[in-house]
């Protein structure tokens, strides 16, 4: 159970060439988009105006290079050093398994269908669900000592924010995470700010 007396900064990775091309990324990568970088400066100073003290928060991102190269980009706009923040798998992108890479408009109709059945328990082939991730996410934030920055993913995100409002699995696939501006779970409610 994630504490409401943190205070959380989420933030998407910035735009990445996968994005534009509408293919899925998951566990590959690919590299942020020059617009992707400019998302990641941006939060870095929004980060800077938003936060009461820099030196008392922790920084976590997915080890996906993407969110690597986002929180990298973020701290140096910032104005703290690079590298002093700490990769965590249980913020990757949900696994898709056999879908990574392919188009979105290339996934069949049978396999569509049973996604929007139930998309919440559905697996792709070889992949994890959204409730999969859920819990990975949820073992990650009970670990959170103190205030925190996350640079993650859309489906990573939309859990971070899930466990954090007690959200239903409806509100959660409701939600779809920008890769740009930054989310601030604060005292049991959200704010987003930014573009």
């Amino acid at each position: 159970m994630v504490s409401l007396q943190l205070d959380l900064y989420v933030v998407r990775h910035g735009e990445c060439r996968h994005n534009v091309e509408d293919w899925i990324g998951s566990h590959n990568d690919s590299p942020l988009t020059e617009r992707g970088r400019g998302q990641a400066q941006s939060n870095g100073r929004l980060l800077r105006e938003l936060a009461p003290s820099l030196s008392a928060l922790d920084f976590f991102a997915s080890s996906l290079h993407r969110a690597c190269a986002t929180m990298e980009l973020l701290r140096e706009a910032a104005g703290l050093p690079v590298s002093d923040y700490r990769a965590d798998h249980r913020l990757m992108e949900q696994h898709v398994g056999d879908h990574i890479g392919i188009a979105r408009d290339a996934i069949d109709a049978e396999t569509d269908a049973r996604y929007r059945a139930d998309p919440w328990n559905f697996h792709r082939p070889g992949g994890e669900s959204h409730a999969d991730v859920y819990a990975r996410v949820g073992r990650f934030l009970e670990s959170l000592k103190r205030d925190s920055v996350l640079v993650t993913h859309a489906q990573p995100t939309r859990m971070v924010r899930a466990h954090y409002l007690k959200l239903s699995p409806e509100q959660v696939m409701a939600f779809d995470a920008p890769n740009a501006g930054l989310m601030r779970l604060s005292a049991g409610s959200e704010a987003w700010f930014g573009d």
